[in-house]
């Protein structure tokens, strides 16, 4: 009887989200557009191509420098196949594509950003947006990290030879054109030396199994793109679990609840059946897209797979509910679970680089989030592991569930 109250309970809760198309469409396909562009991206730093999508993210570029970091970020962003970028010649253009639509968000290079980089000095790359989308502008702000960050080492490099070249009374005595070529030479020699080590290593890492035979699994952007953009969307669902609480308390559905058979329990627990079977769909869909599309790995255990989602579908419901029972409006709900939302993808990991993966107090705050956990465990999955090695990391996020599972049952208020 009391599985009865509950699938009752979540097969309502289904059928409201999924009449709401806005939340699928964010929920299922910005996080395909997105696994293209962060892979897109890797691939193209690392020197390979990019991957053909039919999903685009229209973005406008305002390439005030015109000098060469200018070209350079202008022909990464083009190399990116997930973009659909179009050059403008002013801001107020961009602002006006941005405004009617017909760009999701639009990139402003400054005047003199080339001169600023090699001088070694401050520059703001703009990203424009309409703030009805914050989210998007939050995702593209994160493609621009990855796309300057060639921009940045190679302005650092020059700083630093121009430091150490600077002690040198010889170099100081030569006119600025021997200046330039010591530079550029130099230059050229550290990042032939960076490209050589980025493919010949001096410390190689080889994976044997047992028997001696080479175990490795070729490791793709793809395969970290698509989980962590995955496990960043699956907690966009927080805020909608809150906001869907106290829609019902503030429209009385939820005294016609409570006026029925079904306990507090039956309620709390068919809210959450009903947001869990959703992420398990999206983590299915997503994945299944990821590996069809992109190539994305897999790993072979199954069973591994599922308990992990499980855990991380039961920790995202239990912060929604968390978060339905600490706010006092629904706008109050929505806000708060939007904001977790992407600062708990940054900090653990999910947007840009994966910095769970870091050392001291920044990666120690990093694998404090629920985030950080599941994706690390889709990676340990997808590398090879099976069932048994991705235990610990179910168990702490079954962990964190029930926390915020107990915050949430003490303070939520029905009525």
């Amino acid at each position: 009887m009391m599985l009865r109250r509950l699938f009752a309970i979540a097969a309502k809760d289904v059928a409201i989200l999924l009449r709401d198309r806005g939340s699928l469409a964010i929920l299922f396909l910005l996080p395909v557009v997105l696994s293209a562009v962060f892979g897109s991206v890797s691939m193209a730093a690392s020197g390979g191509g990019g991957v053909e999508s039919t999903l685009k993210i229209p973005l406008a570029l305002v390439d005030l420098d015109g000098d060469h970091f200018g070209r350079q970020v202008h022909s990464t962003l083009a190399g990116i196949s997930a973009l659909d970028l179009v050059a403008v010649s002013s801001e107020e253009e961009a602002n006006d594509l941005v405004a009617h639509g017909d760009a999701l968000a639009a990139v402003v290079l400054p005047e003199g950003f080339t001169d600023s980089v090699l001088a070694y000095e401050p520059s703001a790359v703009k990203v424009i947006g309409d703030p009805t989308k914050a989210q998007f502008v939050g995702l593209v702000s994160g493609v621009m990290n990855d796309v300057l960050m060639p921009v940045i080492l190679e302005g650092e490099l020059r700083h630093g030879i121009r430091e150490v070249m600077a002690g040198s009374p010889l170099y100081e005595g030569l006119p600025d054109a021997a200046h330039r070529a010591i530079e550029a030479q130099s230059l050229a020699a550290i990042m032939t030396q960076l490209q050589r080590q980025q493919s010949v290593p001096w410390i190689a890492v080889r994976t044997e199994d047992l028997e001696g035979v080479d175990a490795s699994v070729p490791f793709g952007p793809f395969d970290y793109a698509v989980p962590s953009i995955t496990v960043m969307f699956t907690f966009f669902l927080v805020a909608t679990v809150a906001d869907s609480v106290w829609v019902e308390k503030e429209q009385g559905s939820m005294r016609r609840l409570l006026a029925s058979p079904a306990s507090k329990a039956d309620i709390v627990g068919g809210k959450m059946l009903a947001y869990m079977l959703v992420i398990c769909l999206q983590v299915l869909v997503l994945f299944t897209i990821g590996s069809g599309v992109y190539g994305m790995q897999l790993g072979h255990s199954l069973s591994g797979l599922a308990v992990l989602t499980v855990s991380l579908a039961f920790v995202a419901t239990s912060l929604g509910m968390m978060v339905a029972a600490l706010s006092r409006s629904s706008r109050q709900g929505d806000s708060m679970g939007t904001l977790l939302a992407f600062i708990l993808a940054a900090v653990g990991g999910c947007i840009g680089y994966p910095i769970f993966q870091l050392g001291g107090v920044v990666g120690f705050i990093s694998r404090l989030t629920p985030h950080a956990h599941a994706v690390m465990g889709y990676l340990d999955l997808i590398t090879g592991a099976g069932l048994a090695d991705i235990l610990s990391r179910a168990a702490v996020l079954l962990s964190m569930g029930l926390v915020m599972f107990g915050v949430a049952v003490r303070r939520l208020r029905f009525v």
